[in-house]
């Protein structure tokens, strides 16, 4: 067919595929969580993958959708840990990742025009041979998409505190609703498309601000043995003139399993790297600040090296713990600053209680938010090991609730707390919803509608933990996962 033809049958559309290799590929994320822990969804597995090049192809998609009542989900590059692009209800997954194509380079407006499925580390490097960079960019950038970024709501990664969040270096986009209309929008009109799933339709292409590329870019890392210092270091770095465009803290386990191990002379707990980009003046000025910031908090400054190979990592650190362990489940928290120390103390009594494993990391998204993540690596194939370290996450969210946070990213899974805890969000997505997607085609499930109750959640995770909890005393429950060396709530 052609890409002006009205789609009569999928089977014709060459682009599309039924094969279930391409249909199990593109159903999940990366967790890797088991099968299991599907089954509760409708439809867990798509029925098509279509991959459209063009916006006329995306509406051709849309329209034969719309008339048959088939879902569509968009998917960037499924870097999601929330199943915010994983079908309920089977139906259609349109991967955008070929359509990544770069339409124009204004460079006295500094700004590219990109299709919406470049992937963000490839589409800088194109831009830096012609001297300019990416002002933002999440840390799954190696493979994560514009889109998908914008999608669940890009405010904290590499250059948010200097830059702002994604929405803020977008000059408008081209995007396709439900009904196959194709549109531009810009302005306010963009904040339907961000951090809302996919629900209100398909970005095909967005106009993205650019900066000429930096003189310089350097940075520290200083390990603390005290949380609480390393978190005010991160406080006072955060309040600066010259803003990083890189804050991150981890703990010892993260850390560790993240790089394979530890400098032989490391004696921190916590860890801390920042990294400046700008004018070589600027940048040494800005070392020297978090220097002397980092060396009144008693930190302890780490080789150069190790705070290089930390820095090249960065668009791989969420993805490359994964690798490390057999099941990783996470969630992660948009939250003050001011309210972390607690949550970071309750991870550790809870994981010390429960005998599984735990780990963090934060990265600074403005002044005074960051994006908290929790991390409990295990192994599906021991059951209560791997279900109590979602019981521990579930135990932090309502904490975090607590503490005047929100979740960062919603998807699938976390919409049951948007119903229990976010109910202004909630009516906005429902709203949303009821006005660009009347029909529910749009990603369904996601953010709308919750398939288990809370209350049931709830109950199952508390009687998990309960279980657990149990075991240990009796010297039944075992850590699975252990590494080389131990600490607990900031002592070895």
């Amino acid at each position: 067919m052609n890409a002006t033809e009205p789609i009569k049958d999928l089977a014709d559309v060459s682009w599309a595929s039924d094969l279930i290799v391409e249909r199990l590929s593109a159903s999940g994320d990366t967790t890797g969580i088991p099968y299991y822990h599907y089954r509760w969804k409708k439809k867990w597995l798509a029925d098509y993958v279509a991959w459209p090049q063009t916006s006329e192809e995306v509406a051709a998609l849309q329209t034969y959708a719309t008339k048959h009542g088939i879902p569509i989900i968009p998917r960037g590059g499924g870097t999601c840990y929330y199943g915010s692009a994983s079908p309920t209800r089977g139906g259609i997954v349109i991967d955008t990742k070929r359509m990544d194509k770069i339409i124009e380079v204004n460079k006295n407006e500094l700004w590219v025009h990109v299709q919406a499925g470049a992937v963000w580390e490839i589409l800088d490097n194109q831009l830096a041979k012609q001297g300019f960079n990416l002002p933002v960019a999440p840390q799954s950038r190696v493979a994560s998409t514009l889109a998908g970024w914008l999608a669940i709501g890009g405010k904290a990664g590499i250059g948010t505190p200097k830059y702002g969040s994604m929405i803020d270096n977008v000059v408008e986009m081209e995007v396709v609703r439900p009904d196959g209309t194709i549109e531009t929008i810009s302005g306010d009109e963009m904040s339907v498309f961000f951090g809302t799933s996919g629900i209100t339709g398909v970005v095909i292409s967005m106009k993205q601000k650019i900066i000429p590329t930096p003189e310089s870019t350097e940075g520290l890392m200083f390990s603390f043995q005290n949380l609480e210092k390393a978190l005010d270091a991160l406080t006072r770095l955060s309040k600066t003139k010259i803003q990083p465009i890189y804050l991150r803290v981890t703990d010892l386990e993260y850390e560790w399993r993240i790089q394979g191990g530890l400098p032989p002379d490391t004696t921190g707990l916590f860890f801390v790297v920042v990294t400046y980009r700008g004018t070589a003046e600027d940048v040494a000025e800005s070392l020297k600040t978090a220097r002397g910031i980092f060396e009144v908090a008693s930190g302890i400054e780490m080789l150069q090296s190790y705070y290089l190979k930390n820095w090249e990592d960065r668009d791989i650190v969420e993805m490359k713990l994964k690798l490390e362990v057999p099941t990783l489940s996470m969630q992660n928290f948009w939250i003050p600053l001011s309210h972390i120390e607690p949550l970071v103390r309750k991870m550790y009594k809870i994981a010390s209680s429960y005998k599984i494993n735990s780990c963090f990391y934060l990265v600074l998204g403005s002044a005074a938010m960051a994006r908290f993540c929790v991390f409990a690596p295990s192994d599906h194939r021991h059951w209560m090991h791997f279900m109590s370290g979602k019981a521990m996450l579930h135990r932090l969210v309502k904490m975090m609730y607590r503490q005047g946070g929100e979740l960062y990213t919603l998807g699938l899974q976390n919409t049951v707390y948007i119903k229990k805890y976010q109910s202004e969000d909630y009516k906005r997505f429902k709203d949303l919803r009821k006005k660009w997607d009347p029909k529910g085609i749009m990603n369904p499930d996601k953010l709308t509608n919750c398939i288990m109750s809370y209350t049931r959640m709830n109950l199952m995770f508390t009687m998990n933990g309960t279980f657990r909890r149990l075991q240990v005393t009796l010297r039944r429950g075992k850590n699975i996962l252990p590494i080389p060396v131990a600490y607990q709530e900031g002592h070895v």
